[in-house]
């Protein structure tokens, strides 16, 4: 039986087999999942924003449920490898997915892409320095997402809200 953690935007978890994660209302923010197949642990971020400043590189976390609180995605990615590698992940195993970075709102002035694709290069970006192979995307459009992750098997639901 699995235990299912949901995570909200700007939170963090990395469970075992026995873990399943979701995260619901996933529109301009990034969703950024790890996996490692071989000991099976996963986690999950929902990051709200791209890029940490120094001054902002801060990780909180929630005791009652181990999750941690991160709203970047540079720094939601370095605090999953961290953390998986705690739980015994190897950072040679992990594969990415990445869901969300949608264009939900008008672009403003002087905005070029808009927020959501700002949050999917830079957890892109920060894979590819970790040398961390993104297996799937689905991200950009216009739509909402919910995702689930079975740290058990590594499948990736993902549910469109129109």
């Amino acid at each position: 039986m699995s235990n299912t953690i949901e995570i909200r935007i700007a939170e963090l978890f990395v469970g075992d087999q026995s873990n399943v994660i979701i995260t619901k209302g996933v529109g301009s923010c990034i969703v950024i999942v790890l996996y490692d197949r071989l000991v099976r642990i996963g986690g999950m971020a929902h990051a709200i924003l791209p890029e940490a400043s120094i001054e902002h590189a801060e990780v909180g976390v929630h005791v009652d449920l181990g999750k941690r609180f991160v709203k970047y995605a540079d720094l939601a990615v370095d605090t999953l490898i961290a953390d998986m590698e705690s739980l015994g992940g190897t950072r040679q195993h992990l594969v990415a997915k990445l869901i969300g970075g949608a264009h939900m709102f008008a672009l403003l002035e002087g905005d070029t892409f808009g927020i959501g694709w700002e949050n999917t290069e830079s957890a892109r970006a920060r894979l590819v320095h970790h040398g961390i192979p993104i297996e799937t995307e689905v991200v950009g459009g216009t739509v909402g997402r919910n995702v689930r992750l079975d740290c058990a098997t590594g499948i990736v639901e993902i549910i469109t809200k129109v």
